[in-house]
Formats: structure tokens, C-alpha cells, sequence
């Protein structure tokens, strides 16, 4: 659980640090830096809701 927990930490840092040079720069590549980190964090996401379920299922 700890290591989820730091990864969301990671997520949100990354999205705010490249929030922020978009803010600073304008250059709308940061923001398609975001699109693709949450879109990466989103299937990483589900591909671990998945193993916990698949975990509880052959454990029971």
C-alpha cells in the first residue's frame, strides 16, 4: 500500500510541475505531457484494481 500511495504522490507532483511550466511557458506540449501521464496513471491504475481482484479471488 505504501508504494501506491508514493506513486500517487509522484503523479500529482508531475501534474502540478507541468501545470505550472505550462502556466510559466504557454507551451502546449506540457499539456499534452499531462494528458499522457494521466492516461498512463489511469491504465496502471486498472491494471492494479485488477491484480487485487484477481488476487482476492484466488485466495478465497
Amino acid at each position: 500500500m505504501i508504494v501506491i500511495r508514493l506513486l500517487i504522490v509522484a503523479l500529482l507532483i508531475a501534474v502540478a510541475a507541468l501545470g505550472l511550466a505550462w502556466l510559466f511557458t504557454g507551451n502546449r506540449t506540457y499539456l499534452a505531457y499531462i494528458g499522457r501521464v494521466l492516461r498512463f496513471a489511469i491504465v496502471v491504475g486498472f491494471i492494479a484494481a485488477l491484480l487485487f481482484v484477481v488476487e482476492r479471488v484466488v485466495l478465497r
